[in-house]
């Protein structure tokens, strides 16, 4: 998707890339140089999405402090404006499908415009620099990944038959989300240093972004949240926060139909909400690719007091 005025100074050289890019990949990745002052806004948005609400609680989690060495922030290395035509073709007419549900929830007499658990805590950091479809509580959320995975999500976007590999399904076998780049700092993987011969490597850096040492990958996500079911339940017999229902009634990959509609509506999303199965962060859950979108991609370095963590080993 191009944005007017989005081109940096080396646009010629920018424009004949990603046109190869689109060609060979079907995907290309535009840069948001921070020289370039019409990208200022999307990159004051990042940024933001990068402020953690609990500073004390990085490190903590699957990818412990004792690894890397304690840090308390996260800063913002480089960024990317994720250009993929069929997964936008395919995402826009997903937000279509969740707009005409909406529409009908609403006839049938449901709330759609207050649902529990939202909005997210991103809404406000987003609010600048993205806008959101009417009608399909679409909302900004993001996804950490390492580097050996991060060029397969580009290529293909979320796949839901590969869910839990890797990190779990505790929530179901779908797309795991976050509202705090905390939750997410915590499913991360080193990118130490550049190295010609990788793939990832050749599509990201080059002679306008050079590899900035020492970062982590984030990506920023679209997800249209629509209707969603809310659990403080882990495993397949979750119920319902809010009606008490199973949210799994007949498998880990499907959620319940919305109670009280005829023909049946399926949630959308799942919110799955502090207590005693998490402590910490609120995680959103999504069983159809088509209902997830990659706008960006964020490189970041983790800092202490200031200062750029060495993650070489």
């Amino acid at each position: 998707m191009r944005v007017a005025g989005w081109w940096p100074s080396s646009k010629t050289h920018l424009q004949e890339k990603a046109h190869k890019a689109l060609q060979e990949d079907g995907f290309a990745l535009w840069p948001l140089l921070a020289s370039d002052a019409n990208v200022a806004k999307e990159r004051r948005s990042l940024e933001a999405l990068l402020q953690t609400e609990r500073p004390d609680w990085l490190g903590n989690g699957k990818d412990v402090s004792k690894k890397y060495g304690s840090y308390d922030s996260l800063k913002l290395a480089c960024a990317w404006k994720v250009d993929h035509p069929s997964n936008q073709s395919k995402y826009t007419a997903g937000v279509e499908r969740v707009q005409k549900d909406m529409d009908r929830l609403k006839k049938k007499g449901k709330d759609v415009d207050k649902v529990p658990g939202l909005p997210v805590r991103t809404a406000r950091a987003a609010a600048e620099g993205f806008t959101m479809k009417a009608g399909a509580n679409e909302a900004i959320l993001l996804h950490g990944t390492s580097p050996e995975r991060l060029l397969e999500l580009l290529s293909t976007g979320f796949n839901v038959n590969y869910a839990g590999i890797g990190a779990g399904t505790a929530f179901g076998d779908g797309v795991y989300l976050a509202e705090d780049v905390g939750k997410t700092d915590q499913y991360v993987g080193a990118d130490s240093v550049y190295d010609p011969s990788s793939e990832l490597h050749k599509r990201l850096y080059g002679n306008t972004v050079r590899h900035p040492g020492d970062v982590f990958y984030v990506l920023v996500v679209r997800a249209a949240l629509g209707f969603p079911v809310r659990t403080r339940q882990m495993g397949k017999d979750a119920t319902s926060m809010d009606n008490g229902a199973r949210i799994f009634p007949i498998c880990f990959k499907e959620l319940s139909a919305v109670p009280g509609v005829a023909p049946p509506i399926v949630h959308h999303s799942l919110i799955a909400e502090l207590g005693p199965a998490i402590a910490r962060y609120r995680e959103f859950v999504l069983f159809h690719s088509e209902y997830v979108h990659i706008d960006y991609v964020i490189a970041y370095h983790r800092c202490n007091g200031g200062q750029k963590l060495s993650t070489a080993r």
